[in-house]
């Protein structure tokens, strides 16, 4: 299956080895307070990790819950090689794809 990355790069999702969702901070944050759970994340993103070691950005996002059901919805899907409803992926999608057909099954 292939997906196509936020710089629009197409990725063999076959070779990923892990996806990760990664907070991130502003660079002058204080890592004790980070580590306290003091601060919020700025932003979130979800990264492939390829078994090169290369890693590639699928999606970010400002707001957690979004960030937290992309992270989930390409679990699913890499899980069960087919989208929320079923249907097989035949040609390469984005998470903004993924994230849509989750929306409209709700819909």
């Amino acid at each position: 299956m292939w997906m196509w990355t936020l710089d629009d790069r197409l990725v063999n999702m076959d070779l990923v080895e892990s996806v990760e969702l990664l907070e991130v901070y502003p660079d002058d944050a204080d890592q004790a307070q980070v580590e306290a759970g003091a601060l919020e994340a700025e932003y979130f993103e979800l990264v492939a990790v390829l078994g090169s070691g290369q890693e590639t950005l699928l999606f970010d996002s400002e707001d957690a819950e979004q960030a937290y059901l992309a992270y989930d919805l390409l679990a699913r899907l890499l899980a069960r090689g087919s989208t929320v409803d079923g249907a097989p992926i035949t040609e390469p999608i984005s998470m903004f794809d993924l994230l849509d057909k989750e929306r409209s099954t709700h819909n």
